[in-house]
């Protein structure tokens, strides 16, 4: 029977694990390797391979894992809806002033167009397309759509129409490529310090203007009313005065009359009262 020693032991401890650690070791050059072959697609893009021996692939990778091969390099493109913004577009009006403008619209790529942005603009993250080609061709839109509006248009109500025709500019021209343009907004316009005050005396003459036509209309409406009840009381005058005729008052009189007769008589008395022609006049005595 074999006696262990201590110093056996030992070695046979160091080999094991001298084992797991190669073993270890394996698997994580395993993994490492693997990696090397798999590509994941977040969800809402899809890529495009690019081999420098094979050239773009005109199948395109969908969301999920996928693998490729070892020289293979892969861009993704959003094919969902994604928001951009930009800072401080400059711009001029149908008036000659010149304003910045905020822009932001939501665009996708439409999936069959990839490979066309690819080939377009090569293996570059989205965002760079985003900040040179988009950015550039909105610009352009912003300048064309909003040359049709004076200032005082870009602040008012005819703002979301200017957005509107900005954003069939800039989609007209991007859809070549592929890119959908939806839902386009302006901020709100910020002209130099000249305009703003131009502008500023245009909204207070417009405030002016409209407080007269309020007062002006509330003036013609008492006006009005001043009529109506004047005409009012000039139509119950009639009636009434119509209504009064000699026999009426004769009539209303002897019906309070309480049989005595007036003191006063002859053409000055009030009301002549009618006598009975039958009646004898009253014998005169010598």
């Amino acid at each position: 029977m074999e006696t262990i020693t201590p110093k056996k032991k030992n070695k046979r401890m160091n080999k094991k694990v001298v084992g797991g650690s190669l073993v270890a070791v394996a698997l994580i050059l395993g993994l490492a390797l693997l990696s090397m072959f798999i590509e994941k697609i977040p969800n809402g893009y899809v890529g495009v391979v690019y081999s420098p021996n094979g050239g773009v692939q005109n199948e395109t990778l969908g969301q999920g894992w996928h693998l490729v091969g070892l020289f293979d390099k892969v861009t993704v493109y959003p094919v969902r809806m994604q928001t951009v913004n930009y800072k401080d577009i400059q711009v001029a009006t149908s008036d000659g002033k010149s304003v910045t403008v905020d822009f932001a619209y939501n665009y996708s790529i439409q999936p069959d167009k990839v490979v066309d942005v690819f080939n377009q603009f090569g293996p570059i993250e989205v965002e760079q397309i985003e900040e040179s080609y988009l950015r550039t061709r909105l610009w352009d839109a912003g300048r064309k759509g909003i040359a049709k509006y004076s200032v005082i248009d870009t602040y008012g109500e005819k703002s979301s129409e200017a957005a509107v025709n900005v954003q069939t500019l800039f989609a007209e021209d991007i859809q070549a490529l592929g890119f959908v343009v939806d839902n386009m907004t302006l901020g709100v316009p910020k002209p130099d310090k000249s305009t703003q005050a131009a502008i500023d005396k245009r909204v207070e003459a417009a405030q002016e203007l409209e407080r007269k036509q309020i007062e002006l209309k509330i003036a013609e409406a008492e006006a009005q009313k001043k009529k109506i009840e004047a005409q009012g009381i000039a139509d119950y005058n009639e009636i009434i005065k119509a209504s009064i005729s000699p026999e009426v008052i004769q009539k209303e009189w002897i019906e309070k009359w309480d049989g005595v007769m007036p003191k006063a008589t002859g053409s000055d008395q009030l009301i002549s009262i009618p006598m009975d022609e039958t009646t004898p006049p009253a014998s005169t005595q010598p």
